[in-house]
């Protein structure tokens, strides 16, 4: 280190070396009488040449040729070169010491000189912050490193984060302890999917066959076994495998829309009609489905899928779903997986408010679900940024929920400290937090930000 130093102070006194130079330059400089005696010299060699060609009588040639040689001898009785200007002490003292002072002490003020070095590369590759929810669930995975469950829902939390590739790891970890379920298989595939920037490659497309394997009739790895079809160039083949899903595809189907709308630009592309029955399939849909009829909406799989598709898709799929949705829970409001499902597709919509509202319903009617009573607290404390300061009473209330649900539970804990923080009980927070910090892997990044809530508690 010490050798890493000398060679920076080298390389700095070398610079300033180089630029100080112009300052230390005395070299004497042209006076500007040379160029106005080279300009009499041609005045000279020009009124000659007048006056051989007749152009000036000899009286008026020689009167101008005494002028100019008065002008050149006064010229050349004063000295030709003068003395640059003298460097300037305090300019000099200003450069080579207070210069690099005033920058050092710039540094040590605003700089951060006890932070380890952090290669570029590494600064590139830095991960985004976490939230809590998924440091709870990371820190999950640790305590039960070999629970397959644990990994599923952490590769849901990735997913929702927008983190394919880490998503993709998790379900891959999943599947290898057991998860061989078709939903999961399906899951994996499209975050492999994803993490390609929605192009087919063999690893989503394997996942994908082993869910059809497990399951014929999954809906999503067929739909995107046809994608993949249609990607490599195969469009009648990936039109046939559509429509084959339509027609096992039920009408109150809520990404049934995004599939009629593939199978139409399919057959525009073929220069095939589009078939004539799609034409009604969304009224019929609607009038199918009566108020007293089972909920349908996406599954956690289904959603993660809409991410694959471009905006407008995902626009209209996420829309479409919504709506359908949220009307049939109105006829139907102790439809507990319909309430879960509209809660997710407006947290997809980036509708908070409604996302908070779906989840009351739901927590309402699953008291002792914990899997929903900790949805229900994230979404209520969602975007805000004054949480050391007020916390809402319902948060309150669904966190003792929790935390009697699961008095264990990484993110209960988290959010326990939360409330005892809020409540003035900071040894209360500390207990809590320094169990979660417990649950966190050694190197996991999220330790850094709790040890450092942990030390706000501190006296």
């Amino acid at each position: 280190m010490i050798l890493v130093w000398l060679v920076f102070a080298l390389m700095t006194l070398a610079t300033a070396v180089l630029l100080a130079l112009p300052l230390f330059y005395t070299r004497k400089v042209k006076n500007e009488a040379v160029f106005a005696l080279a300009v009499y010299r041609d005045q000279i060699q020009e009124l000659n040449r007048d006056a051989e060609a007749g152009l000036i009588d000899a009286t008026q040639a020689k009167s101008a040729q005494i002028e100019i040689e008065r002008r050149v001898l006064a010229l050349t009785e004063s000295p030709q070169w003068q003395p640059g200007r003298a460097p300037s002490h305090g300019l000099l003292i200003t450069a080579a010491v207070a210069l690099p002072l005033l920058g050092f002490g710039l540094y040590l003020y605003l700089g951060r000189p006890e932070l380890p070095a952090l290669p570029f590369s590494a600064q590139a590759t830095a991960p985004a912050p976490v939230s809590a929810e998924l440091a709870a669930l990371e820190a999950d995975v640790s305590a039960r490193p070999t629970d397959a469950k644990a990994w599923v829902a952490l590769a849901a939390g990735y997913d929702a984060a927008g983190r394919a590739r880490d998503a993709a790891t998790a379900y891959g970890k999943a599947v290898a302890l057991g998860a061989q379920d078709a939903t999961t298989l399906a899951a994996q595939g499209q975050a492999l999917l994803l993490a390609n920037q929605g192009e087919m490659n063999e690893a989503a497309a394997a996942a994908f066959r082993r869910a059809v394997a497990v399951e014929p009739s999954n809906p999503t790895a067929r739909f995107f076994l046809a994608l993949g079809k249609a990607q490599s160039g195969d469009i009648e083949g990936a039109l046939t495998d559509w429509m084959a899903l339509e027609k096992d595809t039920p009408p109150e189907a809520p990404w049934r829309a995004t599939l009629e709308d593939h199978i139409a630009k399919a057959a525009q592309r073929l220069g095939k009609d589009v078939p004539p029955e799609l034409a009604d399939k969304d009224a019929a849909s609607v009038d199918a489905g009566g108020a007293d009829a089972a909920t349908p909406g996406p599954s956690a799989a289904e959603i993660a899928a809409a991410e694959a598709m471009t905006p407008e898709q995902r626009e209209a799929f996420v829309n479409d779903m919504v709506g359908r949705l949220a009307e049939k829970l109105k006829g139907n409001p102790d439809d507990l997986e319909g309430w879960v499902r509209l809660a997710r597709a407006y947290q997809v919509l980036q509708r908070m408010e409604d996302a908070r509202d779906a989840w009351s319903k739901a927590a309402a009617l699953a008291p002792a679900r914990l899997d929903i009573q900790l949805d229900y607290a994230d979404a209520i404390i969602a975007g805000r940024s004054d949480l050391d300061r007020y916390l809402p009473p319902e948060f309150i209330e669904a966190v003792g929920r929790v935390r009697t649900l699961d008095p264990k539970n990484p993110l209960g804990l988290y959010y326990g400290g939360l409330v005892a923080r809020i409540a003035g009980d900071k040894a209360e927070a500390h207990k809590l937090w320094s169990q979660v910090l417990e649950q966190l892997p050694p190197d996991s990044p999220q330790r850094a930000e709790l040890r450092k809530e942990l030390d706000s508690l501190l006296p």
